[in-house]
């Protein structure tokens, strides 16, 4: 008897959930390595592994039973899922590719650099220079963090400075 092919998903939410519905029509058995036992995939997945997708030796050990990885959500570490790779294990979307979903600035320079149009944008750093942007470019702008926001976490709509609150600088 052959085993089934096994897709490996790291991180247990919606996207794991629905890519395991999608997964019973066409034969393939899921594993899944969850946060935790009570998040969204895991109540739906038969095979749950509790455990920490930021650490090397939890992902290793729970991919070395997967005929391919795949994740849920862009905050596993890059390092991990290149170390998956090197070891001849097939993992898609590869890590290049997530290098673009882990950081928003990255991704809308590709993007522009392939001639793909994206909204007026710039890398900023200092109140000052989101200030110069609006000044440029018009009020009001949205912020937006270029690693770790989601779902309107790290993004805000910003006015021109003369109705900030004042700040001292350093």
């Amino acid at each position: 008897m052959t085993r089934a092919f096994t897709i490996g998903i790291i991180g247990g939410g919606q996207l794991a959930r629905m890519m395991h519905a999608s997964s019973i029509g066409l034969g393939v058995r899921i594993a899944l390595l969850a946060e935790g036992p009570d998040v969204s995939a895991a109540q739906v997945v038969a095979d749950v592994t509790v455990g920490d997708y930021t650490d090397p030796a939890t992902v290793a050990a729970f991919a070395e039973r997967c005929d391919v990885i795949t994740f849920d959500h862009e905050h596993v570490p890059n390092r991990i899922l290149t170390s998956l790779v090197g070891s001849g294990l097939a993992v898609h979307p590869g890590p290049d590719a997530l290098l673009f979903a882990q950081d928003k600035a990255a991704m809308r320079q590709r993007l522009s650099a392939m001639g793909i149009p994206c909204p007026i944008f710039a890398v900023v750093d200092t109140a000052d220079e989101l200030a110069d942007f609006g000044q440029t470019h018009g009020w009001p702008v949205i912020a937006k963090t270029s690693r770790g926001g989601y779902d309107g976490k790290g993004s805000g709509s910003s006015t021109p400075p003369t109705r900030w609150p004042s700040r001292s600088r350093t």
